[in-house]
């Protein structure tokens, strides 16, 4: 990159519109695209926007903005050159190259009355039109850059309507009856809206009551059917009807009980005689009995204990 002072210098080269609105707008296009840009009296230039922020960082100086180019001007006379604004940040926002602007009273004046409706910016750049740097950015009336929309080119107003009909999906420059019509074709009464809203609601929760009503009959009927096979203990009902308390929880169940074997069949308890003589204890005693056997680690669980302990009384009997 070239020193300023050798780098070829271009004024008028480009100019950017203002937006639209009451208010002077707080950021502004100062090039209204990055990379190369062609100008309508056929200069072409290539517009380096992070060479120039780069540049802007390190000077630590606010680019001033004057009225046609004054500071340019200025620099060979020794006249005064007023600034109307100051550009404090740069930034790239949507292709173009921003600087946020803090105007003077005089700037504020001059776009209030519509003076002035472009910007155009006097920059350094390389033999080869690569942006350096920066110097001054200018209020201008004649747009060297086609197809830009001036700051006074409209009021807030028709922004507005741009806006709406944006948001409405409506083509661009459509008139008030068209919004209009666009506008009725969409719109919801609130109270209409309101009772479709509390109507969905409840078909929601009446929904969720019924799906609950029929997993719990589907999970009773599979506990009880499991009761019934012996392969759970009553003991263990409610830990396994917890497990279902999702579809997920109830799928794996009812496929763990469908591979398991029952554990308790034949078991004869009510043939045997009273304990003590070598018979089957009653279902109370055996079952405190694998429990204790499990308690003790001399079974991995209440079925193999239930098993140990019929097998081993029907030895005896």
């Amino acid at each position: 990159m070239q020193n300023a002072p050798q780098a070829d210098f271009a004024i008028h080269a480009l100019a950017a519109a203002l937006p639209v609105g009451d208010a002077p707008p707080e950021w502004i296009a100062i090039f209204p695209q990055v990379g190369r840009i062609d100008t309508r009296d056929g200069r072409t230039y290539d517009v380096d926007a992070a060479a120039l922020i780069a540049r802007f960082k390190a000077d630590g100086v606010a680019v001033p903005i004057d009225v046609n180019h004054s500071t340019h001007h200025a620099a060979r006379t020794g006249a005064r050159a007023d600034a109307v604004g100051w550009i404090n940040e740069l930034r790239v926002e949507g292709g173009a190259l921003q600087g946020k602007v803090e105007w003077l009273a005089e700037g504020k004046s001059l776009l209030a009355a519509k003076s002035y409706r472009f910007i155009s910016p006097d920059f350094f750049h390389t033999s080869e039109g690569v942006t350096t740097w920066l110097r001054s950015v200018a209020l201008v009336t004649a747009p060297a850059l086609g197809g830009q929309k001036a700051l006074a080119a409209a009021s807030s107003q028709e922004s507005k309507m741009e806006k709406l009909a944006a948001a409405l999906g409506v083509t661009a420059g459509a008139n008030e009856a068209a919004l209009l019509t666009a506008l009725n074709a969409g719109f919801v009464p609130k109270a209409v809206h309101d009772e479709a809203v509390s109507k969905l609601s409840a078909s929601e929760t009446k929904l969720k009551d019924i799906e609950d009503a029929n997993r719990k009959a589907h999970v009773d009927a599979l506990i009880e059917s499991a009761l019934k096979d012996k392969k759970i203990l009553p003991a263990e009902k409610d830990h396994y009807a917890q497990l279902c308390a999702t579809d997920s929880g109830y799928e794996s169940v009812k496929a763990l009980l469908a591979a398991k074997s029952p554990a308790l069949t034949k078991s004869g308890l009510g043939e045997k005689k009273e304990p003590g003589d070598g018979a089957m204890p009653a279902p109370a005693l055996l079952a405190a009995e694998a429990q204790k056997l499990v308690a003790d680690g001399k079974a991995l669980n209440i079925f193999d204990a239930v098993a140990a302990l019929e097998k081993k009384y029907s030895a005896a009997a």
